[in-house]
C-alpha cells in the first residue's frame, strides 16, 4: 500500500513542489509500521527504500530526494546531488528537480522556499537545534532579506505533552520565556516548539510563517512519537523546485 502524503498548503510560489507524509501505509513492521522514512532508527532497510520509492512514484520526482543524516546539530549544507552524504540538519539548493527532504517525529520539520522559487531550504529543528541557532545559521547562509522567505513548520509534538527540565529552560530562555508554561511540577515546564521557531524567524525578519497545528504526540494513528514511543520511525516532509516551467 502506497504511503500516504498530503500536499502542504501554505505561501510558496508555485512552482514549489511540498508534501508530507504519514505513517499510514507503506511496508514497515512492528515499531515502524507502516511507512518509516528513516534508515537510522533500526528498520528493515528493503522496507525503508519501498517506502521512498512509493513517495518518489507518487510525486513524479525527478529524482531521489536528498537525505540529510540528522544529529540535532546546528549545521547548514548547500546539497548539490541526492548521492551527497550530508550530516548535517539543515540544507539549501537552487537545482531545479532536486527534492530535500527532513525526517521528524517529535521534533520540527521546517522548509523554506524564497519568494521567486528558486532556493528551498530544510531544517530539523529540537530544542538543541534552536537553542544552538540552526534557524539563525540558516537565514544568515540562505538570504540577504529575510523578508524575502516563505517558512512552513510542520507536524510536531504539542506543548501540553512536551515537559522539559531546568536544563533546558535555562538555556532557551535566553531567547525568551513565551513559549515556557507551568506544571504542577517544580522545576518542569511546558514547551512548545513550534512557538520558539516561530519567535526566531520574526526576531531575524520573517514574515510569511505557515504553522501545522498537528501534534505528533496526541495523532499515534497518522504520526510517530519518539516521546510515546522511544522506539518509532519518522515522517518525511519534501520540497523541490519543480523543474517543469509549465506545472504549477
Amino acid at each position: 500500500m502506497d504511503v500516504q502524503i498530503r500536499k502542504i498548503a501554505w505561501g510558496a510560489p508555485k512552482n514549489i513542489i511540498a508534501y508530507h507524509s504519514t505513517k499510514i501505509g507503506g511496508w514497515s513492521d512492528g515499531a515502524f509500521a507502516s511507512s518509516n522514512m528513516s534508515l537510522d532508527v533500526g528498520d528493515n532497510p528493503k522496507d525503508v527504500k519501498k517506502n521512498r520509492e512509493s513517495i518518489i512514484k507518487q510525486l513524479k520526482l525527478d529524482s531521489k530526494p536528498v537525505f540529510m543524516k540528522q544529529i540535532h546539530s546546528a549545521t547548514v549544507r548547500a546539497a548539490k546531488s541526492p548521492s551527497d552524504n550530508l550530516v548535517c540538519d539543515s540544507c539549501y539548493t537552487t537545482i531545479k528537480g532536486l527534492p530535500l527532504a527532513v525526517l521528524s517525529a517529535d521534533c520540527l520539520p521546517i522548509l523554506i522556499s524564497s519568494n521567486d522559487g528558486n532556493k528551498i531550504g530544510v531544517i530539523h529543528a529540537g530544542w538543541r537545534g534552536l537553542a544552538s541557532g540552526i534557524i539563525q545559521k540558516f537565514i544568515k547562509r540562505f538570504s540577504r532579506d529575510p523578508k524575502d522567505l516563505v517558512v512552513w513548520i510542520g507536524p510536531s509534538i504539542n506543548p501540553e505533552n512536551y515537559i522539559i527540565r531546568e536544563d533546558v529552560f535555562n538555556k532557551l530562555s535566553k531567547i525568551s520565556t513565551k513559549f515556557f508554561s507551568r506544571t504542577k511540577d517544580v522545576g518542569a515546564w511546558h514547551l512548545d516548539l513550534k512557538y520558539v521557531a516561530k519567535i526566531i524567524l520574526k526576531q531575524e525578519g520573517v514574515e510569511k510563517i505557515f504553522l501545522e497545528n498537528i501534534c505528533t504526540f496526541s495523532n499515534p494513528d497518522q504520526y510517530y512519537s519518539y516521546r510515546r514511543e522511544n522506539q518509532t520511525g519518522r515522517v518525511v516532509s519534501i520540497i523541490c523546485i519543480n523543474s517543469n516551467d509549465n506545472e504549477d
